[in-house]
């Protein structure tokens, strides 16, 4: 019996320990009180300027009349689904939990003067600064501050949606066109031309009849090539057509589009320049902007009925096809019986 009484008196410490440590939460980790970051909605915001880090790469965003414009650095053209679900990220992001409530060092957050830094107007007036910092050591939240108040932890997937570029919010795309609206897409060039057009028949654009050049193509080919030049996208800021000095005519590109039963006719111009001779300027209808596109993948788009000529053309009457078949085979047939006839005729004049 002795010899258990330390055994028993051990146990009962751990017992002891194990409730006291329970009780305590040491076991659980910390509910973090959840809340809105900003504490807006997406509604209220009316302006916003963003700042790109270290280099100060700011651009600043407003609502006029209900439409987002950009003022600065210059009032290149929006993508309204980026812009909205932007507002939507902010006024929807949460604050994980405080990390410290009143900083005195922030930049061993990363929340300096080189941090992404978004200035936030709303209508009630109020300005607020929003700022987003590292990550925290467990990789799965940054650290983000509003105002001067305290430090706190954002999820990294809101964080992705939060601290965009200005080019990820510009329209990168300057060819607007839904394959199931074309009607006729036409190139004219020194490189290529060709017409692709549909029939007007069917909704959508595979239950049309397509021809390209005149010679029936498959419909998914011809949405392969619309879908090729629409997707086209440019990896720069987008610049006023004004701005090109010494620009050459390459090639043009006429989008006739129905829709809602209307018929729209767009022209696309396609440029170089005397100092810039591989890069491709598309300009848009309106001639305002110039979007410097891959020339690659442009020529790729140039080019591209040369690749369908001989894989999809579509048979015009399947019928005579296999008529004309059938009687290849009668005829060969003909042939044969006719030679074996010889065959047996010589044999017999050579008994």
């Amino acid at each position: 019996m002795k010899k258990l009484i330390p055994t028993i008196v051990v146990v009962a410490i751990l017992i002891a320990g194990w409730l006291y440590a329970a009780n305590h939460n040491y076991f659980r980790e910390e509910e973090a009180v959840q809340a809105k970051l900003l504490g807006i909605t997406s509604a209220d915001i009316e302006a916003i300027t963003l700042h790109e880090g270290a280099a100060d790469k700011s651009s600043t965003l407003e609502r006029k009349d209900g439409i987002w414009q950009m003022s600065q650095p210059k009032g290149y053209p929006l993508n309204e689904y980026s812009v909205g679900s932007w507002l939507d990220a902010l006024s929807g992001a949460d604050q994980e939990m405080v990390v410290e409530e009143s900083p005195k060092d922030v930049e061993k957050y990363g929340l300096g003067s080189t941090a992404t830094t978004l200035d936030i107007k709303v209508k009630d007036g109020r300005e607020l600064k929003l700022v987003i910092g590292n990550l925290l050591p467990a990789g799965d939240a940054h650290y983000a501050r509003v105002d001067a108040g305290p430090v706190v932890a954002v999820k990294n997937e809101a964080v992705t949606n939060i601290a965009l570029t200005r080019h990820s919010l510009l329209d990168t795309t300057p060819f607007n066109m839904d394959e199931s609206n074309v009607r006729t897409l036409e190139w004219e060039g020194e490189a290529a031309s060709w017409m692709l057009k549909a029939s007007a028949e069917g909704d959508t654009a595979s239950e049309h009849a397509w021809t390209l050049n005149g010679k029936s193509i498959k419909a998914e080919d011809a949405i392969s090539l619309i879908g090729k030049i629409k997707n086209l996208t440019t990896a720069e800021d987008v610049r006023k057509a004004s701005e090109l000095k010494g620009a050459i005519p390459r090639s043009t590109l006429s989008v006739e589009q129905q829709v809602n039963g209307h018929e729209t006719t767009t022209v696309y111009r396609l440029l170089t320049t005397t100092s810039e001779t591989d890069q491709i300027w598309v300009i848009t209808p309106d001639g305002e902007w110039a979007y410097t596109m891959d020339a690659a993948a442009l020529k790729e788009a140039e080019k591209f009925p040369e690749s369908i000529k001989n894989t999809s053309a579509v048979p015009s009457d399947t019928n005579s096809s296999s008529a004309s078949s059938e009687s290849d085979k009668s005829g060969a047939s003909a042939k044969s019986g006719s030679s074996d006839k010889s065959s047996t005729s010589a044999a017999a004049s050579g008994k």
